[in-house]
């Protein structure tokens, strides 16, 4: 569970950059990398502090299709201290750092993830709970 739950953290962000940079194709196939991911009952706390539930949070990933297009705009994520925290038979809680570089705005936030082991799901776990919080300098309280 440990391994499967930190390359889903990394392919998943990694599908993130390829979707919001459009180098993947807006279609429900490329989509399907995230909305097969994410359980239905998901729930996730932004690091605004906004709870989103699956449907409203998969909208809004769905419509940053191309939001950061290259060359006028870079967008790149990367993954840092990946920390499982308790694995219980098909569910696993971790920790990660997830850094963005949008055109040169370097933000980071602590995220803590629920997740589950299933069948069928794009990297054998589902998302069941996330909860983001801004790292001290991201958030300017350095």
């Amino acid at each position: 569970m440990r391994e499967l739950c930190e390359k889903e953290i990394t392919e998943l962000h990694r599908f993130f950059v390829e979707w919001m940079t459009g180098a993947l194709p807006r279609n429900e196939k490329a989509f399907a990398r995230v909305a097969d991911a994410l359980a239905d009952d998901m729930t996730m706390i932004t690091a605004q502090g906004e709870v989103m539930a699956c449907p409203p949070l998969l909208t809004a990933l769905e419509a940053a299709h191309g939001a950061f297009t290259p060359p006028d705009q870079t967008f790149r994520i990367w993954i840092e201290n990946y920390d499982c925290r308790f694995v219980a038979g098909d569910l696993c809680l971790a920790t990660y750092e997830e850094w963005q570089d949008r055109s040169g705005e370097v933000k980071g936030r602590l995220s803590t993830v629920l997740f589950r082991r299933r069948e069928g799901a794009p990297g054998g776990v589902e998302w069941l709970h996330v909860h983001e919080s801004w790292l001290p300098e991201s958030a300017g309280l350095s």
